[in-house]
Protein backbone atom coordinates (compact mmCIF):
# COMPACT_ATOMS: atom_id res chain seq x y z
CA UNK A 1 0.00 0.00 0.00
CA UNK A 2 1.59 3.31 -1.05
CA UNK A 3 2.39 5.96 1.53
CA UNK A 4 1.80 9.69 0.92
CA UNK A 5 5.52 9.92 0.17
CA UNK A 6 5.18 7.18 -2.45
CA UNK A 7 2.35 9.09 -4.12
CA UNK A 8 4.30 12.33 -4.09
CA UNK A 9 7.34 10.56 -5.54
CA UNK A 10 5.29 9.01 -8.36
CA UNK A 11 3.66 12.34 -9.17
CA UNK A 12 6.96 14.19 -9.13
CA UNK A 13 8.56 11.62 -11.42
CA UNK A 14 5.78 11.44 -13.99
CA UNK A 15 6.96 13.05 -17.19
CA UNK A 16 4.95 13.34 -20.39
CA UNK A 17 7.46 12.88 -23.17
CA UNK A 18 4.85 13.18 -25.89
CA UNK A 19 1.33 14.45 -25.17
CA UNK A 20 -1.77 13.72 -27.27
CA UNK A 21 -2.38 16.39 -29.88
CA UNK A 22 -6.16 16.39 -29.38
CA UNK A 23 -8.25 17.08 -26.29
CA UNK A 24 -10.95 14.81 -24.98
CA UNK A 25 -14.29 14.92 -26.77
CA UNK A 26 -17.16 16.81 -25.16
CA UNK A 27 -20.07 14.87 -26.63
CA UNK A 28 -18.46 11.53 -27.32
CA UNK A 29 -16.01 8.98 -25.96
CA UNK A 30 -12.25 9.28 -26.39
CA UNK A 31 -9.64 6.54 -26.49
CA UNK A 32 -6.03 7.40 -25.69
CA UNK A 33 -3.20 4.95 -26.41
CA UNK A 34 -0.32 5.19 -23.97
CA UNK A 35 3.27 3.96 -23.84
CA UNK A 36 4.42 4.14 -20.21
CA UNK A 37 8.17 3.73 -19.79
CA UNK A 38 9.82 2.97 -16.46
CA UNK A 39 13.15 1.65 -15.24
CA UNK A 40 12.92 -1.45 -13.06
CA UNK A 41 13.67 -0.67 -9.45
CA UNK A 42 16.07 -3.58 -8.91
CA UNK A 43 18.02 -3.38 -12.18
CA UNK A 44 20.16 -0.98 -14.18
CA UNK A 45 19.44 -0.34 -17.87
CA UNK A 46 16.43 -2.62 -17.70
CA UNK A 47 13.39 -0.71 -18.89
CA UNK A 48 9.77 -1.81 -18.91
CA UNK A 49 7.34 -0.53 -21.55
CA UNK A 50 3.65 -0.85 -20.83
CA UNK A 51 1.35 -0.23 -23.78
CA UNK A 52 -2.38 0.10 -23.39
CA UNK A 53 -5.44 2.24 -23.85
CA UNK A 54 -7.42 4.51 -21.58
CA UNK A 55 -11.09 5.07 -22.44
CA UNK A 56 -12.63 8.35 -21.38
CA UNK A 57 -16.41 8.33 -21.45
CA UNK A 58 -18.10 11.51 -22.60
CA UNK A 59 -18.25 14.15 -19.85
CA UNK A 60 -21.27 13.64 -17.65
CA UNK A 61 -22.85 16.29 -15.50
CA UNK A 62 -23.40 14.83 -12.04
CA UNK A 63 -25.47 15.55 -8.98
CA UNK A 64 -23.43 15.81 -5.74
CA UNK A 65 -24.84 12.45 -4.56
CA UNK A 66 -23.71 10.62 -7.66
CA UNK A 67 -20.37 12.38 -7.50
CA UNK A 68 -19.63 10.58 -4.25
CA UNK A 69 -20.29 7.20 -5.86
CA UNK A 70 -18.11 7.73 -8.89
CA UNK A 71 -15.55 4.95 -9.36
CA UNK A 72 -12.67 4.27 -11.68
CA UNK A 73 -13.07 0.96 -13.48
CA UNK A 74 -10.15 -1.37 -13.93
CA UNK A 75 -7.72 0.31 -11.54
CA UNK A 76 -6.41 -1.24 -8.35
CA UNK A 77 -6.48 -0.10 -4.74
CA UNK A 78 -3.39 2.06 -5.18
CA UNK A 79 -5.17 4.10 -7.84
CA UNK A 80 -8.20 4.52 -5.60
CA UNK A 81 -5.92 5.88 -2.88
CA UNK A 82 -4.59 8.38 -5.38
CA UNK A 83 -8.15 9.57 -6.06
CA UNK A 84 -8.68 10.03 -2.32
CA UNK A 85 -5.46 12.01 -2.19
CA UNK A 86 -6.64 14.21 -5.07
CA UNK A 87 -9.92 14.93 -3.31
CA UNK A 88 -8.03 16.07 -0.24
CA UNK A 89 -5.34 18.14 -1.95
CA UNK A 90 -6.64 19.48 -5.26
CA UNK A 91 -9.28 22.15 -4.84
CA UNK A 92 -10.30 22.48 -8.50
CA UNK A 93 -10.49 18.80 -9.39
CA UNK A 94 -12.84 19.12 -12.33
CA UNK A 95 -12.20 15.46 -13.21
CA UNK A 96 -14.56 14.33 -10.50
CA UNK A 97 -16.82 17.37 -10.52
CA UNK A 98 -17.83 16.79 -14.10
CA UNK A 99 -17.94 13.03 -13.80
CA UNK A 100 -15.39 11.60 -16.18
CA UNK A 101 -15.10 7.85 -15.91
CA UNK A 102 -12.18 5.78 -17.09
CA UNK A 103 -11.60 2.21 -18.02
CA UNK A 104 -8.06 0.97 -18.28
CA UNK A 105 -7.01 -1.68 -20.75
CA UNK A 106 -3.45 -2.90 -20.59
CA UNK A 107 -2.59 -4.64 -23.85
CA UNK A 108 1.03 -5.71 -23.49
CA UNK A 109 4.27 -5.29 -21.59
CA UNK A 110 7.89 -5.68 -22.69
CA UNK A 111 11.36 -5.26 -21.21
CA UNK A 112 14.32 -3.73 -23.05
CA UNK A 113 17.94 -3.81 -21.86
CA UNK A 114 18.92 -0.24 -22.65
CA UNK A 115 19.08 3.07 -20.85
CA UNK A 116 15.87 4.85 -19.93
CA UNK A 117 16.85 7.83 -22.08
CA UNK A 118 17.49 5.81 -25.24
CA UNK A 119 14.28 3.80 -24.88
CA UNK A 120 12.26 6.98 -24.30
CA UNK A 121 13.72 8.63 -27.38
CA UNK A 122 13.09 5.58 -29.55
CA UNK A 123 9.47 5.15 -28.45
CA UNK A 124 8.81 8.88 -28.92
CA UNK A 125 10.22 8.76 -32.47
CA UNK A 126 8.12 5.68 -33.27
CA UNK A 127 4.89 7.34 -32.10
CA UNK A 128 5.66 10.58 -33.93
CA UNK A 129 6.31 8.64 -37.12
CA UNK A 130 2.86 7.05 -36.96
CA UNK A 131 1.19 10.40 -36.24
CA UNK A 132 -1.72 9.28 -34.08
CA UNK A 133 -3.04 12.46 -32.38
CA UNK A 134 -4.38 10.47 -29.42
CA UNK A 135 -1.23 8.60 -28.45
CA UNK A 136 0.99 9.56 -25.51
CA UNK A 137 4.45 8.60 -24.29
CA UNK A 138 4.92 8.82 -20.53
CA UNK A 139 7.91 8.21 -18.27
CA UNK A 140 7.13 7.09 -14.74
CA UNK A 141 7.94 4.99 -11.69
CA UNK A 142 7.84 1.23 -12.18
CA UNK A 143 6.26 0.11 -8.91
CA UNK A 144 3.71 2.95 -8.92
CA UNK A 145 3.01 3.10 -12.63
CA UNK A 146 -0.78 3.24 -12.22
CA UNK A 147 -0.43 6.41 -10.17
CA UNK A 148 1.77 7.86 -12.93
CA UNK A 149 -0.86 6.94 -15.52
CA UNK A 150 -3.60 8.56 -13.44
CA UNK A 151 -1.48 11.69 -13.00
CA UNK A 152 -1.21 11.90 -16.79
CA UNK A 153 -4.95 11.30 -17.25
CA UNK A 154 -5.83 13.91 -14.62
CA UNK A 155 -3.73 16.54 -16.37
CA UNK A 156 -5.28 15.74 -19.76
CA UNK A 157 -8.76 16.13 -18.29
CA UNK A 158 -8.01 19.41 -16.56
CA UNK A 159 -6.69 20.85 -19.81
CA UNK A 160 -9.82 19.73 -21.68
CA UNK A 161 -12.40 20.90 -19.14
CA UNK A 162 -12.50 24.66 -19.97
CA UNK A 163 -13.51 23.89 -23.56
CA UNK A 164 -15.96 21.23 -22.35
CA UNK A 165 -17.66 23.78 -20.13
CA UNK A 166 -17.95 26.21 -23.03
CA UNK A 167 -19.46 23.48 -25.21
CA UNK A 168 -21.95 22.47 -22.50
CA UNK A 169 -22.93 26.06 -21.77
CA UNK A 170 -23.57 26.74 -25.46
CA UNK A 171 -26.23 24.02 -25.31
CA UNK A 172 -27.42 25.27 -21.89
CA UNK A 173 -26.80 21.82 -20.42
CA UNK A 174 -25.38 23.20 -17.16
CA UNK A 175 -28.41 25.39 -16.46
CA UNK A 176 -30.15 24.15 -13.31
CA UNK A 177 -33.92 23.75 -12.98
CA UNK A 178 -35.00 23.15 -9.38
CA UNK A 179 -31.40 22.27 -8.58
CA UNK A 180 -31.06 19.65 -11.33
CA UNK A 181 -28.85 20.43 -14.34
CA UNK A 182 -30.63 20.43 -17.68
CA UNK A 183 -28.30 17.70 -18.96
CA UNK A 184 -29.54 15.32 -16.26
CA UNK A 185 -33.18 16.28 -16.80
CA UNK A 186 -32.85 15.52 -20.51
CA UNK A 187 -31.21 12.19 -19.74
CA UNK A 188 -34.01 11.20 -17.35
CA UNK A 189 -36.70 12.29 -19.84
CA UNK A 190 -35.12 10.04 -22.48
CA UNK A 191 -35.16 7.15 -20.03
CA UNK A 192 -38.84 7.68 -19.20
CA UNK A 193 -39.62 7.85 -22.92
CA UNK A 194 -37.99 4.52 -23.82
CA UNK A 195 -38.79 2.50 -20.69
CA UNK A 196 -42.12 1.26 -22.06
CA UNK A 197 -43.24 -1.88 -20.24
CA UNK A 198 -39.74 -3.30 -20.05
CA UNK A 199 -39.26 -4.40 -16.43
CA UNK A 200 -35.48 -4.30 -16.74
CA UNK A 201 -35.45 -0.72 -18.00
CA UNK A 202 -37.92 0.30 -15.31
CA UNK A 203 -35.69 -1.10 -12.58
CA UNK A 204 -32.67 0.57 -14.18
CA UNK A 205 -34.48 3.91 -14.23
CA UNK A 206 -35.40 3.60 -10.57
CA UNK A 207 -31.82 2.72 -9.69
CA UNK A 208 -30.50 5.70 -11.65
CA UNK A 209 -32.88 8.12 -9.94
CA UNK A 210 -31.68 6.87 -6.56
CA UNK A 211 -28.06 6.88 -7.65
CA UNK A 212 -28.33 10.48 -8.79
CA UNK A 213 -30.06 11.40 -5.53
CA UNK A 214 -33.11 12.84 -7.32
CA UNK A 215 -35.68 10.08 -6.80
CA UNK A 216 -37.94 12.34 -4.76
CA UNK A 217 -38.24 14.73 -7.72
CA UNK A 218 -39.62 11.95 -9.93
CA UNK A 219 -41.17 9.70 -7.29
CA UNK A 220 -44.83 10.24 -8.22
CA UNK A 221 -44.16 9.92 -11.93
CA UNK A 222 -42.08 6.78 -11.45
CA UNK A 223 -44.65 4.98 -9.28
CA UNK A 224 -47.40 5.95 -11.70
CA UNK A 225 -45.35 4.29 -14.42
CA UNK A 226 -44.94 1.18 -12.28
CA UNK A 227 -48.68 1.01 -11.52
CA UNK A 228 -49.59 1.50 -15.16
CA UNK A 229 -47.61 -1.51 -16.32
CA UNK A 230 -48.21 -3.76 -13.33
CA UNK A 231 -51.85 -4.33 -14.22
Amino acid sequence: MPTPDDIWYAIANTEVILAPQRRLETFGNTMITYHLISEKMDAVNEVRIREGRVHADRPQVLTPTYFERLLLEGFGTEAQQYIEWLRAHVQDLTLLKYGFRFRKEESRESTIHESLESVSARVKAHVEEHGDPLTAVIKGVDDAWEICLLKFVTDIIRKSVPEHVVDLKKRRLLTEIDGIPRAIREEIERDFHVVGSDDGRMKALGAKLRQYGIFEHYEDRFYELVRRFSH
